[in-house]
């Protein structure tokens, strides 16, 4: 078995013979992008987070970036695997972020995804880790990819790797793509595997400018925290003093208009920690000043659930 730690090759580190042996391959480094991964992407990308669970030295996020994911980030808990992403990062000038977590602490800290990849890791879970993990998984991303391996062997105290298994374990999504008997005939290093994509029930990518809010308050305010002006001497701020007059103090408004600054500075830096929620009309629930922010961030959609 090929250790963990040096299990994905990158441009710029020393080449092994095992490395050399899976140049070309359909089934390793970019190959298994190229065969298990990209053929469930969009062609258009442009709005969307791809989230890399178990990301190793960091190919695909480099892939994803530059496939025009505009938000990609990876995860690993691998100490060694994590200091090759970083500096593979560093190498290739890439604009996505990278976090040292497990695979079972890492949704609260993850941002909603239109893609979650889990390549070849699911099945080093403990089945309740695994079962646990995927029940936040739900809550956080509109499809997930797995890419699973033929295994004869593996302890039934783990998540399984056979695809009947993982079937009935999103038994609560919808299934929307297949990979599998990709010929091994000529490969320089073949192995069996299987990509299959998953689409959750809950969200969907709405386009922003059909939403809507009768928040006529909002205009010019992200734009003034943009300026680096002070967010209770924003129009915004003098309006709101105004509207509320009578039912909040001035106190309140000023925490209010802060902790939408906040909010703001967070999306900008981490993305959308929560799907936008809206009626059958397209009518906003909750989520407008987030809307609005990315809106004004350049977002022409946005993830949303249905209530």
């Amino acid at each position: 078995m090929k250790q963990f730690s040096n299990y994905q090759y990158v441009e710029g580190e020393p080449m092994s013979s095992r490395d050399r042996q899976e140049i070309g391959s359909k089934f390793w480094n970019k190959g298994k992008w190229d065969n298990f991964v990209l053929p469930f992407l969009p062609d258009d990308c442009k709005d969307m987070t791809l989230i890399d669970i178990g990301c190793n030295a960091g190919l695909f996020l480099k892939l994803a970036e530059d496939k025009g994911f505009s938000r990609v980030i990876g995860v690993d808990a691998n100490k060694e695997a994590f200091n090759k992403a970083l500096a593979y990062k560093d190498r290739n000038g890439g604009k996505y972020k990278l976090q040292r977590r497990t695979i079972q602490r890492c949704s609260k800290h993850l941002p909603m995804a239109d893609y979650t990849v889990l390549a070849n890791a699911h099945y080093y879970l403990t089945i309740n880790d695994w079962l646990e993990y995927l029940d936040k998984l739900q809550t956080k991303t509109r499809y997930c990819i797995i890419v699973t391996a033929a295994k004869d062997k593996y302890s039934k105290f783990k998540a399984s790797p056979h695809i009947v298994d993982i079937k009935r374990y999103f038994k609560g999504w919808e299934e929307v793509g297949f990979t599998g008997d990709i010929s091994t005939k000529g490969d320089p290093f073949p192995r069996n595997l299987w990509g299959i994509c998953f689409k959750s029930k809950l969200f969907d990518r709405t386009p922003i400018n059909v939403l809507i809010h009768d928040n006529t308050l909002l205009i010019d305010f992200w734009k003034e925290l943009d300026e680096g002006i002070n967010p209770i001497e924003t129009g915004y701020c003098k309006k709101l003093t105004t509207y509320r007059r009578g039912s909040w103090s001035v106190e309140k408004v000023h925490r209010f208009i802060t902790e939408k600054s906040i909010m703001y500075k967070n999306v900008k830096e981490e993305g959308l920690m929560k799907p936008i929620i809206i009626d059958d009309k397209n009518n906003i629930l909750d989520g407008i000043h987030r809307t609005e922010m990315m809106k004004h961030l350049g977002h022409k959609s946005i993830i949303t659930r249905t209530a």
